[in-house]
């Protein structure tokens, strides 16, 4: 695939600083032009699980996606995860790290099925 794995942990950063994302979406070749860009974990709702962002129209909204033999578990839509960050959860400036903030999200998204 040519980039570097990324786990939940290490997404966060790039959620918190708009210039990165930008970055992360080039070097991903992802497709900001999707309807719609979905967060994906792979095989796990996990801290380590590996992160991949897929477009809408590619895994049609499903919350449990498979892609050459992995098992993928839908977090958020990107968009949607951005706004728990700065607005819902109300996670930005208030000192929490990254680990914290990641905690939060997987704590959310369990309690959201």
């Amino acid at each position: 695939m040519g980039w570097i794995n990324m786990n939940l942990l290490e997404l966060i950063k790039y959620l918190l600083d708009p210039k990165l994302l930008r970055t992360l979406y080039q070097e991903r070749g992802i497709n900001r032009d999707s309807e719609a860009l979905l967060i994906y974990l792979s095989e796990s709702l996990s801290l380590n699980s590996e992160v991949e962002i897929f477009a809408i129209e590619e895994t049609e909204d499903n919350l449990v996606f498979e892609k050459d033999g992995v098992r993928y578990i839908q977090l958020f839509p990107l968009d949607y995860t951005l706004d728990l960050i700065n607005f819902d959860l109300d996670l930005i400036g208030k000192g929490y790290s990254d680990l914290e903030i990641a905690k939060r999200l997987l704590n959310y998204r369990e309690r959201d099925t």
